[in-house]
């Protein structure tokens, strides 16, 4: 008699569709576990196929009651507004109807464990798992409470909100996991939560086809979310400062809002026809499309703590597609940049020192850093990532 399988629950409120690490997370766990999949949205093209439940809930945006609140903490101090509103903060988040709905499907699963994507689905997944005698796994992505510390509301009423949050459902956690190092360790610091790091690595594309880079016509891409806070407008100014055999190509999400209009004026009046902007592609797609290109530009301007220390998808897919990285100091990337000699790592986040170094290179350091590059995809891959992950389950839901 064949043994029925464990089931899991993924709740996430991010949308799917862009979400490469949960699709990751999706595709490595449906092999093992009944996964159901509660977010917003659309299912998924790929659950047909992994025989992934689909459960929608209510897309709501979290923030919209929050300013709300804001308002009726006007003119308290930052201290008051902490440390008084923390249990307002609680009432405020069960008050939601997203969070209401999220949980009572959540129960309706009857699941063994409950998988909460982001801060925002640990309390959800939390009291699903009271009620059941269920598992918990926590992925915090990135150090949640300094997500955005670079935003006065952000600070003021977002912080305090989520600290209070975690602190209050840290001890529901079986276990947990995050993208960095640095990160993991602030979280064991500030909330004594024990994480595993499980990096954003996707499948190395396959170099059967690789053509080499005409160094007179060296293409830089970046692709990912038009955020202000990233400060992409950078990459544009030390495109000015290259020489003209570099070109600059943004795959970015959001195309048509505004800050991805004022990118493409600052680059028209900056370098002229040297700067081009494509439309993104599904997360399973990237890889692929980047590999076209001579050299992943992974700057993230260090205007917040995740960003400081982050590991980004980015870096992981230009990685996988065997391209060379440009990178400013962020540590994270650095150590892994240097160890495998797979790009190079500007002076400063400034324009003129990531031109610098770009102006530097030769076609023989080029030659050697996709080898590098080659050299850490095989180390550094979903296969190996995802089956941390799938441990964790193993060890919280052992057969029999």
């Amino acid at each position: 008699m064949r043994k029925k399988r464990k089931s899991v629950c993924i709740i996430t409120f991010s949308p799917i569709a862009r979400d490469a690490r949960v699709l990751r997370q999706i595709e490595y766990l449906a092999p093992h576990y009944d996964l159901t999949v509660i977010g917003p949205g659309e299912r998924y093209q790929s659950f047909v196929r992994a025989g992934v439940r689909w459960s929608p809930i209510l897309a709501v945006r979290l923030d919209r009651s929050l300013r709300r609140l804001i308002e009726k903490v006007t003119g308290l101090s930052l201290l008051v507004a902490g440390r008084l509103c923390g249990p307002s903060f609680e009432r405020w988040f069960w008050r939601q109807p997203i969070m209401n709905d999220t949980l009572a499907k959540a129960i309706a699963t009857g699941a063994d464990a409950f998988h909460a994507n982001d801060w925002n689905a640990l309390p959800v997944a939390a009291e699903a798992a009271k009620q059941l005698k269920a598992r918990v796994v926590f992925d915090a992505h990135e150090y949640a409470p300094l997500e955005f510390e670079n935003r006065r509301v952000w600070r003021l009423v977002y912080a305090p909100m989520i600290e209070h949050m975690l602190r209050r459902y840290a001890p529901a956690v079986d276990a947990s996991i995050t993208v960095a190092p640095a990160i993991a360790e602030r979280y064991r610091r500030e909330f004594q939560m024990d994480m595993s790091v499980v990096l954003n690595a996707p499948v190395p594309r396959d170099r059967s086809s690789e053509k080499e880079t005409d160094f007179e016509n060296v293409r830089l891409i970046h692709h990912g979310a038009a955020i202000p806070d990233r400060r992409l407008e950078v990459m544009v100014e030390a495109l000015a400062q290259c020489h003209r055999r570099f070109k600059l190509h943004f795959m970015l999400t959001a195309l048509g809002n505004t800050y991805v209009n004022r990118l493409k004026k600052l680059a028209d009046q900056r370098v002229p026809g040297r700067v081009f902007f494509h439309e993104p592609v599904t997360p399973e797609e990237v890889v692929n499309r980047i590999s076209d290109y001579d050299i992943g530009f992974c700057y993230i301007a260090p205007t917040n703590y995740n960003y400081l220390v982050s590991l980004p998808n980015k870096f992981f897919d230009f990685i996988a597609a065997g391209l060379p990285v440009c990178i400013g100091p962020s540590p994270s990337m650095a150590e892994i940049v240097e160890t495998y000699g797979l790009g190079c790592v500007a002076r400063s986040f400034g324009a003129t020192d990531i031109a610098a170094v770009l102006n530097s290179l030769s076609a023989e350091q080029l030659v050697t850093m996709r080898r590098g590059a080659r050299a850490a995809a095989g180390e550094i891959n979903a296969e190996r990532e995802m089956n941390k992950l799938v441990k964790i389950y193993e060890s919280l839901l052992p057969e029999g």
